[in-house]
C-alpha cells in the first residue's frame, strides 16, 4: 500500500505511544542516534550496488514512522517501509510528504514479510520485542539478494550497565545488569535483551558473513549534564565525536546501541 490508510489504527503499543514517540525524538540524544545510523547506512549504499545500478531497493521492517527510511528515499532508493501499525505508517507518508519524496508501506511484521529481495534490508530495534528463539534472523536473511546486505540495530545491554553507573550509582548499574528484561521508557514497557554477536551467528547460518559493526551514541550516554546538549555548539561537538567514535575500537562496544551489517 503507496497511500495513507483511512482505517482505524490497530489498538497496540506502539500506536498508543505516538505522542511519546515524537517528544523522544526531538531530544539531541535522538538526533544524535539518527545521524550516526544515517551516515552508517549512507556508507552501505555507497558500497552496494544494485540490480539497478546506483538506485537501491530497500527493505525497512519495522520501519515505523520512516525516520531511518526517508534519508535513503530523499537519496533517490526506492524504500518499503512495513510496519505492524497504520497509525506510524500514516506518519511515515506525511513526513515523506513534507520533505518532498514518497514511501512504499505495507502494514504487517516479522511474520507476513512481502515476497521478492532486496539489496538492502533494516531492522532497526525490532527484534527486542520478539520473543526468543523465532526465526526472524532467517526471514530478514531471505529478503536480502546476493551481494545485499542487512543491518540490524538493538540497544546495548553493556551501554546500559555503563549508563546506569552513572545516571545512578553502582547499585543501578549492578540491577541492569542483572535483569532479564530491559525497561523502555518510551513505550512504558520493557524488552528482551538481544546480543549482537547472537545475530551475527543466526545469520552466518543464512549465509551472511559481517561487514561492518557499529556503536550508536557511544560519548551520549555517558554525560549526564543533558541541558548542555540543547546548546548548538555543544550539540554539533558531541555529534561529531559519536560519528568518529561509531566505528572504533573499543569505543563501538559500549554505546547505548550496537548496529551490525552482514552481506550475503
Amino acid at each position: 500500500m503507496t497511500g495513507p490508510r483511512t482505517h482505524p489504527a490497530p489498538d497496540d503499543l506502539f500506536s498508543d505511544r505516538l505522542a511519546a514517540w515524537r517528544e523522544y525524538t526531538a531530544t539531541p540524544w535522538a538526533r544524535i542516534r539518527y545521524d550516526v545510523v544515517g551516515e552508517t547506512l549512507r556508507r552501505q549504499c555507497a558500497a552496494v550496488r544494485g540490480a539497478r545500478g546506483d538506485v537501491l531497493r530497500v527493505l525497512d521492517v519495522g520501519g515505523g514512522d520512516g525516520r531511518d527510511a526517508l534519508p535513503l528515499a530523499l537519496a533517490g532508493h526506492d524504500v518499503t517501509v512495513v510496519d505492524p501499525s497504520a497509525v506510524w505508517l500514516d506518519e511515515a507518508h506525511g513526513r515523506a510528504a513534507a520533505a518532498g519524496t514518497r514511501l512504499t508501506t505495507v502494514e504487517g511484521g516479522l511474520d507476513d514479510l512481502p515476497h521478492g529481495e532486496w539489496d538492502l534490508v533494516l531492522c532497526h530495534f525490532v527484534l527486542r520485542y520478539r520473543p526468543a528463539g523465532a526465526d526472524d534472523v532467517a526471514a530478514l536473511a531471505a529478503r536480502v539478494r546476493p551481494g545485499g546486505r542487512l543491518s540490524v540495530v538493538d540497544v546495548n545491554p553493556a551501554g546500559r550497565v555503563l549508563r546506569a553507573l552513572v545516571t545512578g550509582g553502582p547499585d543501578a548499574a549492578a540491577a541492569e545488569l542483572r535483569a532479564e528484561r530491559a525497561a523502555v521508557a518510551t513505550f512504558g514497557t520493557d524488552a528482551r535483551k538481544v546480543d549482537a554477536d547472537d545475530v551475527v551467528a543466526a545469520a552466518g547460518a543464512h549465509g551472511l558473513r559481517e561487514v561492518a559493526r557499529h556503536g550508536i551514541r557511544v560519548a551520549n550516554d555517558l554525560l549526564t549534564d543533558d541541558a548542555a546538549k540543547s546548546d548548538p555548539a555543544y550539540f554539533d561537538a558531541l555529534r561529531a565525536l559519536e560519528l568518529d567514535l561509531c566505528d572504533r575500537e573499543p569505543y563501538r562496544r559500549v554505546g547505548f546501541a550496537w548496529q551490525v551489517v552482514l552481506e550475503r
